[in-house]
C-alpha cells in the first residue's frame, strides 16, 4: 500500500461504525415524535428546554475547541475522548427518552440537563474525531474515502435502524405495540451497537505528525517569566494568555472561506422553522392503505381479508425504494465527485437538486398513486445528491484545515468544529425549534391524536405539507448563494498538498536536529 494510503482494515472499520450508529439512530432520531406525541410535551415547553442547552453549548463549544487545538493532544488523548463520549452521550441520549410516568415538566428538564451533561464530552468527541480523520493521511483522496466507507456503512444497516420502525409503528394494528414500546424499547436494544460505533475509529493510525517547530528563544523567555511569577499571579497570567489565544484561534480561521461561507448561511438559516421529522407528516397527512393478507395468514389476523397501513410504513417502504438508487452510486460517489469538478462543484450542485425536488414535491402533493410515484422520484434525486453532498463536506472541510496549516502553521479542527456544531445545536434546539414549535402550537397541535383515534386540527393539515417542502427550497437556496462564493479548485488542493508535504518534512528535520 502506498504512503499515505489507508488500508481496507481501517476502511472497514469506519464502515461497521456508521452502520452501528445507524442502527441506534432510526430510533433515538425520534425523539421529537415521543415527545409531541405521545407525552403530549407541549412545544412551547421544549422550546424553553431547547434555549436552555442551547446557550450552554454556545458557551463551551469554542472554548473547548480551541482548546484542543491550542493543547496538541496526542492519538491515544483523542482516542481515550472518543471512547469515554461514545458511552457517555449514547447513554444519555436514551436516558432522556424514558417515560416513567414523568409530567411534562419533568421530561422537559431531564432532557435539557441529558443535552447539557453530554454536550462537553460530545463537543470533545467530535474534536476528536475529525483530528483522528486528519491525520489518517495527508492525501485529500484518501481522506474522501473514509466518508465512502462510512456513508456505505449507514446504508448497510439502514433498514434496521429506519425500515423496522416505521414498519412496526405503520402496522400497529396487526403487532399491538406501543409508539413508546417500539422508540425506547428498541433504542435500549441496540444501545450497544452505538456505544460501539464511537470506538471503532480509535483503532485508525496517525499518519500525518503535525510536529510543532522548536522552542524559539522568545519562547522560552517567556516560559521562564512566566515559572518565576509567584502562583497568583502565574495564575492570572495563564488565564491572560488563555484570552489572548483563543482571540487569536479565531484569527486563524479567517484563512478557511469555506468555513466563514457555512457560519453565514448557518446564521441566515437558523431562522427558518423547524416543523419535526417526517415521521409526524407521514403520520397524519398521508392516507391509509388497506393490504391485503394471503389466505395462510389470516389466522393470525383473527380471520381479517385486509389490514389497515399507516403512513408509517408507507415511509418505511419510501424510504426503501428511494434509497436504492443512492445504494448503488454509494461506493462511487468520490469518483463522481472528481468528475464534477471537485466536492465545492458536487456540493453546489446539491443545493440545486434539493430545490428543485422540494419544489416539485410541494406542487405535485400526495393524495393518489401517481402523485406518490412522482414523490419518490423526487426523493430518490435528495437521497443521491444528499449522499455525495456528505463525502464532498468531508474532503472540503479537510482541504481547508491544510489550507489554513500552509497559511498560518496551526491546525483548526477544534475550534472549526467547535462552531459548526454550535450552529447545528442553536438551528435544532434553538431558534429553529421555537420558530417550528411556535408555528406548531398555532395550528392547534397537542399531540395524542393517534391513541384516542382522532385527528389533528384543519390548520395543522393545511398548513404542514407547505411548510415541510418549501422551508427548505429557501435554506438550499442560502446555502447555494453562500458556497458559490468560495473560490476553491481541485488544482488548489493539490498544490496545498505538496507545499505542506515539503513544510512538514522540514519540520522534522528541525525536530529531530533538535
Amino acid at each position: 500500500i502506498p504512503d499515505g494510503h489507508i488500508t481496507p482494515w481501517e476502511l472497514l472499520l469506519y464502515f461497521f461504525s456508521t452502520a452501528f450508529s445507524s442502527m441506534s439512530t432510526g430510533f433515538t432520531g425520534k425523539q421529537d415524535f415521543l415527545f409531541k406525541e405521545v407525552y403530549q410535551v407541549p412545544p412551547s415547553y421544549l422550546s424553553v428546554g431547547g434555549v436552555v442547552s442551547s446557550v450552554w453549548d454556545a458557551a463551551n463549544d469554542p472554548v473547548l475547541g480551541s482548546w484542543m487545538d491550542k493543547k496538541r493532544l496526542n492519538s491515544q488523548s483523542l482516542r481515550n475522548i472518543l471512547r469515554l463520549s461514545g458511552f457517555v452521550v449514547n447513554t444519555l441520549t436514551v436516558v432522556k427518552m424514558i417515560d416513567g410516568g414523568l409530567s411534562a415538566f419533568w421530561h422537559v428538564f431531564l432532557m435539557a440537563l441529558c443535552n447539557m451533561t453530554g454536550s462537553i464530552t460530545g463537543t470533545m468527541a467530535g474534536v476528536a474525531d475529525q483530528k483522528m480523520r486528519a491525520a489518517i493521511s495527508p492525501l485529500s483522496q484518501q481522506r474522501g474515502r473514509i466518508g465512502v466507507w462510512s456513508a456505505m456503512g449507514g446504508q448497510f444497516t439502514w433498514a434496521i435502524g429506519n425500515l423496522l420502525p416505521t414498519l412496526l409503528m405503520g402496522f400497529q394494528s396487526v403487532f399491538h405495540i406501543s409508539y413508546y414500546q417500539i422508540i425506547f424499547f428498541g433504542a435500549c436494544i441496540l444501545l450497544p451497537f452505538s456505544i460501539t460505533s464511537a470506538i471503532l475509529p480509535t483503532f485508525i493510525r496517525q499518519r500525518v505528525d503535525y510536529s510543532t517547530p522548536p522552542e524559539t528563544e522568545e519562547q522560552a523567555a517567556e516560559r521562564a517569566y512566566m515559572e518565576s511569577l509567584p502562583r497568583r499571579a502565574r495564575m492570572h497570567y495563564k488565564m491572560k494568555r488563555q484570552a489572548t489565544s483563543l482571540g487569536h484561534t479565531f484569527e486563524v480561521v479567517k484563512y478557511n472561506k469555506y468555513f466563514i461561507a457555512n457560519s453565514v448561511a448557518n446564521l441566515i438559516t437558523t431562522l427558518s422553522p423547524d416543523v419535526g421529522d417526517e415521521l409526524m407528516i407521514y403520520s397524519y397527512l398521508f392516507p391509509k392503505f388497506r393490504v391485503p393478507i394471503p389466505g395462510a395468514f389470516r389466522n393470525l389476523a383473527k380471520g381479517k381479508a385486509f389490514v389497515e397501513m399507516g403512513g408509517e410504513a408507507l415511509l418505511g417502504f419510501k424510504q426503501v425504494l428511494c434509497g436504492i438508487p443512492s445504494t448503488i452510486l454509494q461506493p462511487f460517489n468520490r469518483q463522481l465527485i472528481n468528475w464534477m469538478g471537485g466536492p465545492l462543484r458536487a456540493h453546489k450542485a446539491c443545493s440545486a437538486l434539493k430545490m428543485g425536488s422540494n419544489a416539485v414535491k410541494y406542487f405535485v402533493g400526495y393524495k393518489s398513486w401517481p402523485r406518490l410515484i412522482v414523490l419518490i422520484l423526487c426523493e430518490a434525486v435528495f437521497y443521491t445528491a444528499n449522499n455525495w453532498d456528505g463525502v464532498a463536506a468531508s474532503m472540503l472541510n479537510y482541504e481547508f484545515y491544510d489550507y489554513v496549516e500552509l497559511k498560518t502553521g496551526e491546525r483548526s479542527e477544534g475550534v472549526t468544529t467547535a462552531v459548526n456544531n454550535m450552529f447545528s445545536k442553536i438551528v435544532t434546539n434553538n431558534i429553529g425549534l421555537v420558530t417550528g414549535n411556535a408555528f406548531i402550537t398555532w395550528t392547534g397541535y397537542k399531540g395524542g391524536y393517534k391513541e384516542s383515534g382522532t385527528t389533528p386540527p384543519a390548520r395543522y393539515l393545511k398548513w404542514m405539507w407547505p411548510m415541510f417542502t418549501l422551508i427548505p427550497v429557501l435554506d438550499q437556496g442560502i446555502w447555494l448563494a453562500a458556497r458559490s462564493m468560495v473560490k476553491w479548485t481541485p488544482e488548489d488542493n493539490i498544490n496545498t498538498e505538496l507545499a505542506l508535504a515539503e513544510r512538514r518534512e522540514v519540520l522534522k528535520q528541525m525536530k529531530s536536529d533538535d
